[in-house]
């Protein structure tokens, strides 16, 4: 059944209530995300399918399926992380939510406000997507960001879980246009490491943690392998590729100029060049074991990440 407390209850943002007839003690919020909506998927998949709340409806009924298109959800609430009463509401349900946001200006005030719900409820355990060695000191911009966030769970008392990867494989994708054109990309990384970890290890980890309560209450720090700098990353991908795939090191300057004048909002183009920064201060230069210690294998690495994905970065013929 429907419930909703407007007229208009498809509109992105009307509070609404979706009940598929399974029960559901987890909640993922804005579940429509990349990392999110995996994690939905996850869930289902071992037989315990969560709430899903979104803000837009229309999107997570074709995003949020199986394969057979049934719904990877038991409840799907659509509303705005704003919308205090429906926080409230789906978290008095809850024994634990996921929350994962992706980077933008409002981030901090949409996850203190998920983090306040859980506060004034007293009840759901936070499993809370961050980033690994969060810092309010930090040259990078989104390890900032998640450190205001997570100082305020900590003084909230909000029982608690950080999963906190190193950067994922995945961001080698803002690359792929560059490398499929000119057979390079551009960054001011220079030479520091980066233990690249997939997001796919980071989806399993924070299944496993939702459904083995035994596992909360910790600060995982995820990393791939082995630590590379980009030019190895561009080697190796070049030998996958059979041609050359060279990384290009530019001053911080001129990537700040150039991603300014393709157009990019400001706190996006800071995002980049923090992106760039957690290389050059060699933040993720060591790995961990903590996602063998928590899932019982090692993590997925950077050569069968590429080979997997090679066709978004080869030569349109």
């Amino acid at each position: 059944m429907v419930l909703s407390t407007t007229s208009d209850a498809n509109r992105i943002g009307a509070p609404e209530l979706e009940e598929s007839g399974m029960g559901s003690s987890a909640l993922v919020i804005a579940a429509n995300g990349r990392v999110a909506s995996r994690v939905v998927a996850g869930l289902a998949a071992a037989g315990h399918p969560p709430t899903a709340l979104v803000r837009n409806g229309p999107k997570a009924h074709e995003l949020l399926r199986d394969r057979h298109g049934d719904p990877t959800y038991a409840k799907l609430a659509v509303g705005e992380l704003t919308d205090a009463a429906l926080l409230d509401s789906l978290m008095a349900d809850t024994e634990v939510a996921f929350l994962a946001l992706g980077s933008s200006p409002t981030q901090i005030g949409m996850e203190k406000a998920v983090i306040d719900a859980a506060k004034r409820t007293s009840h759901a355990h936070l499993v809370k997507l961050s980033a690994g060695y969060a810092e309010r000191s930090s040259p990078v911009s989104v390890l900032r960001v998640h450190a205001e966030i997570e100082d305020h769970l900590a003084s909230s008392g909000v029982p608690h879980t950080l999963i906190s990867p190193a950067s994922f494989m995945e961001i080698l994708f803002l690359a792929a246009p560059e490398i499929r054109r000119a057979g390079v990309w551009t960054g001011a990384a220079g030479d520091g490491g980066n233990a690249l970890i997939d997001s796919q290890d980071v989806v399993d980890s924070a299944v496993e943690v939702i459904l083995n309560p035994a596992k909360r209450g910790k600060s995982y720090v995820l990393t791939g392998p082995e630590a590379l700098p980009w030019s190895a990353v561009a080697a190796r991908l070049g030998n996958i590729l059979g041609r050359q795939v060279e990384y290009r090191t530019v001053s911080v300057a001129e990537r700040m100029a150039q991603l300014t004048a393709s157009g990019l909002d400001p706190w996006r183009v800071e995002l980049l060049i923090g992106l760039d920064e957690v290389n050059r201060n060699s933040i993720y230069a060591q790995p961990t074991t903590d996602f063998e210690n928590l899932m019982g294998k090692r993590p997925r690495g950077i050569d069968a990440f590429l080979r997997s994905n090679r066709t978004l970065f080869e030569t349109a013929t």
